[in-house]
């Protein structure tokens, strides 16, 4: 069956705009997805008229998520197999280790935070739902790097931004450091993603066996910080998530 172009397009248009935190002027978005700025423009002002996007910041222009999109978004997670497996035990998590538990997934060679679950006293501020992210920096999205059967591609199309002097900034080194990450199971951003926090997170499988997603916990930096148990804790929710969406290792 062929592909309607259009649709396509829309589609494009609409996973673009999702994965940027400030929205995206018509030249942006034109030139990012290589597409003329009369066809683009076209496509937006529909999904503006759609309350699928709306125009964020008046004088820029910038287009953004609208309540429409939003709302299927919210109808997507109440339906979910992976949000309705993953919530029961990221609260379990949670609860056990003191800390807040994230759900993120790649989404255009970022990440895209999918659930949370805070415990009842909040220590740190951490990302919202439908917040992005890199992927170089954050333990959630090396664990995601690390499985991932198109690792070379996203490595490829990386901007390895230092978001602090830890942060991972060579590709050869990434490179490496997934390599362990996949051998040992598990993923850790050591103040690399902000300067006061310590990550941990493990990979979810699909029934395909296919990385789908992965679960984290962050928490503040302490030089006293011993991390097998949480570890221990992580690695096992994250299998306990993969075997209900039907994955046999």
């Amino acid at each position: 069956m062929k592909i309607n172009r259009t649709t396509q397009r829309t589609i494009e248009i609409l996973n673009l705009i999702a994965s940027s935190q400030d929205g995206l002027t018509l030249n942006e978005i034109a030139k990012e997805l290589n597409m003329p700025k009369t066809s683009a423009f076209d496509i937006l002002e529909t999904l503006v008229q759609l309350n699928m996007l709306y125009i964020k910041e008046q004088r820029l222009k910038t287009y953004a998520i609208g309540v429409k999109a939003y709302a299927i978004g919210n109808m997507y997670s109440k339906t979910s197999l992976l949000l309705n497996s993953a919530g029961p035990i990221m609260k379990r998590l949670s609860q056990e280790i003191g800390t807040t538990t994230l759900l993120a997934k790649e989404n255009n060679g970022s990440l895209l935070y999918t659930l949370k679950h805070e415990p009842a006293k909040k220590i740190i501020a951490t990302p919202e739902v439908g917040e992005v992210a890199y992927l170089h920096s954050t333990s959630i999205g090396k664990a995601i790097l690390a499985f991932s059967k198109h690792q070379l591609e996203l490595i490829d199309k990386l901007d390895l931004y230092p978001m602090t002097k830890r942060t991972i900034t060579s590709k050869n080194t990434l490179t490496q450091e997934l390599l362990i990450i996949k051998e040992r199971g598990y993923a850790i951003a050591n103040r690399e993603n902000e300067e006061y926090t310590y990550a941990i997170a493990a990979p979810i499988f699909d029934y395909h066996g296919v990385v789908s997603s992965a679960i984290g916990v962050v928490n503040l930096y302490k030089e006293e910080y011993q991390a097998e148990e949480d570890i221990k804790k992580v690695v096992e929710a994250a299998k306990e998530i993969s075997r209900l969406l039907g994955y046999r290792e």
